[in-house]
């Protein structure tokens, strides 16, 4: 919901969104591993210099995916094809054409992950849906609806909180399975489907039909720190690409 006050949450989201999406396009058609690991490796010092990242954040987001990253090489790396066979023991064989493939693919995801981050930690959700409806003209009537369901993810969060913990006063025991899931589900969706309704009624209390034609009080526009970002974003994925 919330950005971080760093340097990169003062780019314009729209902007940032396509940039970081053409960029990612680009890696795909890396398929060198070394490229690949520059690629990730200057994504995450960007982040550290001017996304106001700290090495313990970077630490705690990033331990999970480096795990993920350890099984996707093995995985290609141990089953993988090719002509120089370099260890082979039952159904494993590991070719130098297999490494080279395991550590682009798991190295490709990394990246994607810390680009995919570096957006969300340094963009704010309500100038992220101005900007939609400013510079990418989307209807009003979604970037609204869109803007109200995240907020509502919370509020879910809260209520699952309060079921378990009123089941619990009530001697209930935690179980697994379907009947355990029913028992949450269908309060939150009941109380989903009446805040809703509540919230379209509000809105339209105060006047809101979707229209284009209304005031904001909040708007978004490009600067020239913006492009300044999307060209340098940009000349460095094809410098990478093609040099």
């Amino acid at each position: 919901m919330e950005s971080n006050q760093s340097c990169l949450s003062q780019i314009n989201p729209s902007y940032k969104l396509i940039a970081h999406i053409i960029v990612m396009v680009m890696l795909m058609f890396i398929g060198n591993p070394i490229k690949t690991l520059v690629f990730w490796i200057a994504f995450l010092l960007l982040g550290l210099a001017i996304g106001g990242w700290t090495v313990r954040y970077l630490l705690k987001v990033m331990v999970p995916y480096c795990l993920f990253f350890v099984l996707v090489f093995w995985m290609l790396a141990a089953f993988g094809k090719g002509d120089n066979e370099i260890w082979q023991w039952a159904w494993f064989r590991i070719t130098e054409e297999s490494i080279g493939n395991g550590l682009t693919i798991s190295l490709r995801m990394l990246a994607f992950v810390t680009i995919g981050l570096l957006f969300t930690s340094t963009t704010n959700l309500h100038l992220f849906m101005m900007s939609l409806i400013h510079q990418l003209r989307v209807s009003p009537k979604w970037a609204y609806g869109f803007m109200a369901g995240f907020r509502c993810i919370p509020m879910f969060q809260a209520e699952l909180v309060q079921l378990k913990d009123a089941h619990r006063i009530r001697g209930y025991k935690q179980r697994r399975g379907w009947q355990s899931f029913k028992r949450y589900a269908i309060p939150i969706l009941t109380n989903a489907i009446r805040k809703s309704e509540r919230m379209a009624i509000a809105m339209e209390a105060r006047g809101f039909t979707g229209s284009r034609d209304r005031s904001y009080y909040k708007t978004t526009a490009i600067t020239p720190i913006d492009v300044l970002y999307v060209s340098l974003l940009l000349l460095f994925a094809i410098s990478m690409v093609f040099l």
